[in-house]
């Protein structure tokens, strides 16, 4: 089957051969997998960008370890979001509402001087939500920059109640496209942009609803925002809101859950594979161990099937909730 690469495909390619340092070049490779089509003539190719792509990892995690410390998060999870916003925008708090993580959460600015991981539960999968010091012109960490064009998602938090939310979302965007980090909303297809620029799904968050029990101040802040991110409105301290940006979350991920069978036992429906939009029977199959790619035989689905335990193809692209029967 021809592999009938895209335009897409051949211009990350070609920033990829020309890239000069390891982490320019893992960006790259990134983006080609991200565009390459997914089909049976281009399963080698993505095969061996997904080598390339561990090798430089496995490299840039060595040297990291020979330098010393990291401050990098090593991605957990279903996914991994980051929170980015201003000093006392209700960051720390929130993370400590989703997860089962205990940041230090103070008044004072610059609470949070590296990066705190915590876990966010959403139906039977784990989220990883990571807090990071503020992005703020009076001083932030290279470090802050480095996470977020690593993560899958990125969380913008603004104080609702206090200061000039408008603005400080504007100084939020101002900061990051500096450091060449653009936001996009999460059910936008990635533009095309410049080499090097690792465009990241991202929603609005504003906090401290509790503040404004009238809603004036939402009102006020909608007209004057000028944004194509989805905003979602929550309370960290009364920890209103919180369900439906979870699920935000998840869907920012653009994964689904698929749950493993074995051939003549019951379906193991407590810890789900997560899985990129898209995927087929054989990419699963990989995904589960080497061995059943390299020998599958039959592959039955429940769920998006015509009928419970039919037999389907190696190209057959799953759903979330499919329930898939390897056989090798």
């Amino acid at each position: 089957m021809p592999a009938n690469l895209t335009p897409e495909y051949f211009e990350a390619e070609k920033e990829y051969k020309g890239a000069k340092t390891s982490e320019d070049k893992l960006t790259c490779l990134q983006r080609m997998l991200s565009v390459i089509p997914k089909h049976k003539g281009t399963d080698k190719l993505q095969a061996d960008i997904k080598r390339r792509i561990a090798q430089l990892k496995d490299r840039l995690e060595h040297r990291a370890k020979k330098k010393g410390p990291s401050f990098r998060v090593r991605p957990e999870g279903a996914g991994q979001i980051m929170l980015a916003g201003p000093p006392n925008s209700g960051k720390s708090a929130l993370l400590d509402a989703l997860t089962n993580a205990e940041p230090e959460v103070a008044q004072y600015p610059f609470t949070t001087r590296e990066p705190a991981p915590g876990m966010v539960p959403y139906r039977d999968i784990q989220i990883q939500l990571v807090d990071l010091p503020p992005v703020s012109r009076d001083y932030c960490e290279s470090f802050v920059f480095d996470n977020i064009k690593a993560c899958d998602g990125v969380l913008v938090v603004i104080d609702l109640a206090t200061g000039d939310p408008v603005d400080e979302f504007k100084q939020v965007l101002e900061i990051l496209g500096e450091k060449r980090i653009e936001l996009v909303p999460p059910d936008e297809e990635v533009p095309e942009l410049e080499a090097g620029v690792p465009p990241k799904r991202a929603i609005l968050v504003l906090n401290k609803a509790d503040m404004d029990p009238d809603g004036e101040l939402l009102e006020l802040v909608r007209e004057m925002l000028e944004t194509d991110l989805p905003v979602h409105v929550v309370s960290a301290r009364e920890k209103s809101g919180l369900d439906s940006l979870a699920e935000a979350m998840f869907n920012m991920l653009h994964v689904i859950r698929v749950y493993s069978k074995q051939p003549g036992k019951d379906p193991d429906l407590d810890a789900p594979f997560t899985t990129p939009i898209g995927t087929d029977v054989l990419g699963f199959a990989t995904q589960v161990h080497k061995d059943f790619a390299d020998n599958l035989k039959e592959a039955r689905i429940w769920g998006s099937a015509k009928f419970d335990g039919q037999v389907v193809q190696r190209d057959h692209i799953l759903q979330d909730g499919d329930i898939v029967e390897l056989s090798i």
